[in-house]
């Protein structure tokens, strides 16, 4: 268990009190992002059924996205927990749900009424299809494969000629809960200059489609859908640029463009740069260009003759953007990973040590830290509650009443 007063002290948002109200990715990210800056974040989880993140992937997932997050197993649905909830509230600067559209209305809980107990909350709505709009996609659960299709992304992805493919891994939720916590900071910001609370409706899939740069843009504009597969596995405008397998079995992925760019990489695989097949100027090889297929053909009688490791090499010794496709064995020692601390330890309240991706960003002033796990189920109830007036005797009684509850299990099968 930890009282809040155990929380140590760190980070830009240290003293901001949160609470999650959310399972599985999106909302609990939002929350994980505050929690890593020092916020004081109660992640709170219904006492009846398991957040299925506990027990996907083997419990990993909560140990990433649950990282020190304190844990309220509460019906909030019950009348005597919508009165506990309304009391934690009061104490909060931040609430975030995550939940079909107009759930907790239903419950009970407008923003009105939370505005009574805390006129200067912020609320924060997450939900895959958002609060208005057509009422047979408001009440629809949304899950990231789904909103993958409803957004569009999905069309995109996946080879030319054929079926669309799912971006891996969790992209729309990840998306949704990095709109969530910027939506939420700024809207803390105003209420700190106004004394006034603010809420917000985040539509999972507008999160989604607002990421895709200007191809809406374009289709607007000239009815233009943009192809599915552009850059898989090459790219669709310009020649020397996508993936090209190497000697020893690995690939790379290659970006030429930009006249210095191209300029370098026509001269460095043994190629005339200012000739007829690759006039001096060009801002790249174009695909449909008559020096498309002898560019490619160059790139690819190097890459038979080297490592991927090799190629990515020399490319990055006369500047030209090009990685390694990586996988998670090749990334677990590579120096860069290691000098920079992209991965860190930390200690499960289970006992176990945990070892995985560190805080990002890096602040200088007001570093980001670790200090908790995952909390089991219930883990910190009694304190939270005894931090917001009830005493121990009405704890109990909540326990008895099925209100609260508290289970060791903290993730895995």
């Amino acid at each position: 268990m930890a009282k809040h007063a155990d929380i140590p002290e760190f980070g830009n948002l240290q003293g901001v009190k949160v609470v999650v109200s959310a399972v599985s990715t999106a909302g609990p990210f939002a929350g994980e992002l505050f929690a890593e800056n020092g916020a004081d974040v109660i992640w709170l989880e219904p006492p009846r059924g398991i957040d299925p993140y506990r027990w996907t992937q083997d419990g990993w997932g909560v140990q990433n996205e649950r990282r020190n997050m304190r844990n309220l197993m509460l019906d909030v649905v019950s009348p005597e927990g919508h009165d506990v909830f309304l009391k934690l509230v009061e104490t909060a600067d931040i609430f975030i749900e995550a939940s079909r559209g107009g759930q907790w209305e239903k419950w009970g809980y407008t923003d009105e009424l939370l505005w009574e107990h805390n006129p200067k909350l912020v609320i924060g709505h997450m939900s895959g299809y958002g609060l208005t709009g057509d009422p047979a996609y408001v009440s629809l659960p949304g899950y990231d494969f789904t909103v993958n299709a409803f957004s569009g992304l999905m069309y995109l992805n996946g080879y030319k000629d054929g079926t669309p493919y799912m971006i891996q891994k969790f992209v729309t939720d990840y998306y949704a809960g990095l709109f969530a916590y910027g939506s939420a900071l700024a809207a803390y910001v105003g209420a700190l200059r106004t004394g006034r609370g603010e809420s917000f409706d985040l539509a999972q899939y507008e999160a989604a489609v607002r990421c895709q740069a200007g191809l809406f843009c374009k289709w607007f504009d000239k009815q233009v859908q943009e192809e599915r597969g552009a850059g898989a596995p090459r790219d669709n405008i310009s020649a020397g640029a996508g993936y090209y397998e190497c000697a020893d079995g690995e690939g790379v992925y290659l970006f030429t463009a930009g006249q210095s760019t191209t300029k370098k990489a026509v001269e460095f695989f043994g190629l005339e740069y200012g000739s007829e097949l690759f006039p001096e100027g060009i801002p790249s090889v174009g695909i449909e260009s008559p020096g498309a297929p002898v560019f490619d053909g160059a790139i690819e009688r190097y890459c038979s003759e080297h490592t991927a490791a090799e190629f990515a090499e020399a490319m990055a010794g006369i500047g030209i953007p090009c990685s390694v496709v990586m996988n998670y064995e090749m990334m677990e020692n590579h120096p860069h990973y290691l000098a920079r601390g992209t991965w860190t330890e930390w200690d499960t309240v289970d006992g176990r040590t945990v070892k995985g991706v560190a805080s990002v960003p890096r602040f200088k002033n007001n570093p980001s830290q670790i200090w908790r796990g995952c909390p089991s189920q219930g883990m910190d109830n009694d304190d939270v509650l005894a931090e917001i007036g009830f005493d121990q005797g009405e704890i109990a009684a909540f326990y008895e009443k099925g209100i609260l509850r508290k289970t060791d299990y903290v993730g895995g099968l």
